[in-house]
């Protein structure tokens, strides 16, 4: 899909780098005529994409916050998806990405992999995201908002609010309804025992809580 004013991506039918198919576009729910077809190019998971399908299908994972490129197209002869994830390099050649496409592409994708992978939370003061060096500590300062308020502001990891109480604390701030759902489910759930004869006096699974809904 383009944009008003925006040309439609296609491919240059003298590049060699690219295998070219004689497929309809896997990515586009409605093709066109066979008339009216754009160039199609195969990507590695044998399926076949034109630049301007594959730049919004892969726009659009990023805006749903994933960052990973996964294939919706369904395998043939089969009611299963395809699923296969193609490189980052893959889909920056085969999508034809501009500059500014790369750099809407890259910084989502470092935010969203930082996001899972670290621990980054957003702040309650200014939005930005925020990363917490002490893994025991709940009580997390933000630089930004320190520095705008000219006093040191912090906040709580577990219910995003301003900081309460004394810190550093791991348990929970001084603010109404702070908790941490999941001592809660297990200070409240169900447990079962694990006999010894069944997994052995060392065995860790002996130490599990188990939870039933």
């Amino acid at each position: 899909m383009t944009t008003p004013g925006q040309e439609e991506k296609r491919y240059d039918p003298r590049d060699t780098t690219l295998k070219f198919v004689n497929k309809p576009d896997a990515l586009d729910a409605f093709p066109p005529e066979d008339g009216d077809r754009c160039l199609c190019a195969e990507m590695s998971c044998g399926h076949a994409v034109t630049p301007q399908s594959l730049t919004g299908w892969c726009r659009s994972l990023l805006d749903q916050g994933q960052y990973k490129f996964k294939c919706p197209a369904w395998k043939d002869g089969t009611v299963k998806k395809c699923d296969k994830e193609w490189s980052y390099q893959e889909v920056r050649r085969l999508a034809v990405l501009t500059a500014s496409e790369m750099a809407y592409f890259e910084e989502r994708m470092a935010r969203l992999a930082a996001t899972e992978y670290c621990e980054f939370k957003t702040c309650p003061g200014c939005k930005t995201h925020v990363e917490r060096e002490d893994q025991s500590n709940l009580s997390v300062m933000c630089t930004i908002c320190t520095d705008e308020k000219k006093k040191v502001y912090n906040f709580c990891w577990q219910c995003l609010k301003e900081w309460k109480g004394a810190a550093p604390r791991s348990d929970r701030c001084d603010n109404d309804g702070c908790i941490n759902a999941v001592l809660e489910l297990l200070k409240n759930c169900k447990t079962t025992a694990l006999s010894e004869e069944i997994l052995g006096p060392q065995d860790p699974l002996l130490h599990l809580v188990v939870v039933y809904p």
